[in-house]
């Protein structure tokens, strides 16, 4: 075993070793796809063969932690990887702040809310809802009956996975530097006024869309729905199904997820740190 207070980072060929870890749960699907190297990231555990406790990092996203947390040495463990690994990450690519992503435990909780040196921290709680095509389907058919309005038009495009290029990318990850995924422009006129897109996560027929509506003057007029309903019928005709993440305060996003379709199937912590000074 490691024996070292610290997280070892993996090589792909050992991911599978905690694959298990993150399997069977949709809030996962982020960490799954830089284990099935859908998705780029750097993956640390306490052991290449047998380890009880786990890091993924998505580029430019957020990391999930996964494993036994009740024991005093892999506390210490994850406490000084967020200190020696995350932290100087973060200088270098001149952030303040950071996202985990954990199971909902009394364990995780009371370690990842103690107070750390130079760190804040504020813990809040995501759901995960899975499509329901009934639902969906009913809803295009409603709309289906109502013409786009002369002015109203989608296009689909196509956008960058990573949404700036990382600094001194490695040459495993370089592949990426290029990948794209689909999204669904809603414009009035030629001004953009909400996009929906492929968030580039995505596992076997499932991936996560993000949905956007800029102009605060622009949203609940229907056009987040129109671009959501138009991705997802993008999608559905290559077989893939979507599934919807967002924090519980979002109380529109919630509002948008169950017109679509979508059932609430998964709620879990998350953890926001905010370097300070």
């Amino acid at each position: 075993m490691n024996e070292l207070n610290e997280l070892i980072e993996l090589q792909p060929e050992n991911y599978a070793a905690v694959y298990d870890f993150y399997a069977g749960k949709k809030q996962h699907i982020p960490a799954l796809s830089v284990l099935l190297e859908n998705y780029p990231g750097r993956v640390f555990a306490d052991h290449t063969v047998a380890p009880t406790l786990a890091v993924v990092c998505a580029t430019g996203r957020w990391m999930y932690a996964a494993g036994d947390i009740r024991t005093e040495f892999n506390r210490l463990k994850l406490m000084g990887f967020l200190q020696t690994v995350v932290v100087p990450d973060c200088q270098q690519r001149q952030e303040k702040w950071f996202e985990i992503y954990t199971e909902d435990s009394d364990s995780w909780t009371e370690l990842l809310t103690l107070e750390i040196a130079g760190l804040s921290v504020d813990r809040h709680m995501e759901s995960v809802y899975e499509f329901n095509s009934e639902r969906f389907f009913q809803l295009k058919n409603r709309r289906a009956a109502i013409p786009l309005e002369g002015d109203l038009s989608v296009a689909y495009e196509e956008f960058p996975v990573l949404a700036q290029p990382e600094r001194n990318v490695s040459a495993r990850e370089d592949r990426f530097v290029g990948l794209t995924a689909t999204g669904a422009v809603v414009k009035v006129r030629d001004k953009v006024v909400s996009i929906c897109k492929n968030n580039g996560f995505s596992v076997n027929n499932r991936y996560f869309i993000d949905v956007d509506t800029h102009a605060e003057s622009e949203r609940g007029k229907g056009y987040a729905t129109l671009a959501a309903a138009s991705l997802i019928s993008h999608y559905l005709d290559q077989g893939m199904l979507p599934l919807w993440e967002t924090t519980h305060e979002n109380m529109a996003s919630h509002k948008l997820a169950l017109r679509l379709g979508f059932d609430p199937v998964e709620s879990y912590p998350v953890f926001a740190f905010v370097m300070e000074g």
